[in-house]
């Protein structure tokens, strides 16, 4: 049977990239992304939702994602979803659910360096409340 993980999102960068040592020389980045769906409701009143997703970077993609990802980019991530327990700082047990870019099929490609202004362009969400990035872990 044919099994697949794949998750592809276009939107814009939450907040700049944290990056971190792994261990022998390998690094980590992590930064998130908000995606938006617009739609008008049976009233006619415009309404908007935004997801926020954590983006975990792996590899050789993870010095190109602290160089040009930036706040408000616009970004096309390609990945896996991966979902992971920790303990927070406090002792409570948490789950984080993650986009891995990793390998030859994580993808990072930033679409515009800076965040999109101007009559008709998408908003740049204001603030980052991607309810939790998991660092409290490390």
């Amino acid at each position: 049977m044919l099994h697949m993980n794949r998750v592809t999102l276009l939107g814009h960068a939450g907040r700049d990239p944290r990056g971190r040592e792994l261990g022998e020389g390998e690094r980590t980045t992590s930064f998130t992304v908000a995606t938006s769906r617009r739609w008008k409701a049976d009233s006619g009143e415009a309404v908007e939702k935004t997801e926020w997703h954590r983006i975990v970077v792996y590899g050789n993609a993870v010095k190109p994602a602290e160089d040009m990802v930036r706040k408000g980019s616009l970004v096309l991530v390609e990945g896996r979803l991966a979902t992971r327990e920790y303990d927070d700082s406090k002792g409570i047990r948490r789950q984080v659910t993650e986009v891995i870019v990793a390998g030859p099929q994580g993808v990072v490609n930033v679409l515009s360096p800076k965040p999109a202004t101007g009559e008709g362009a998408a908003p740049v969400p204001e603030k980052d409340d991607g309810g939790g990035d998991g660092d409290d872990d490390a």
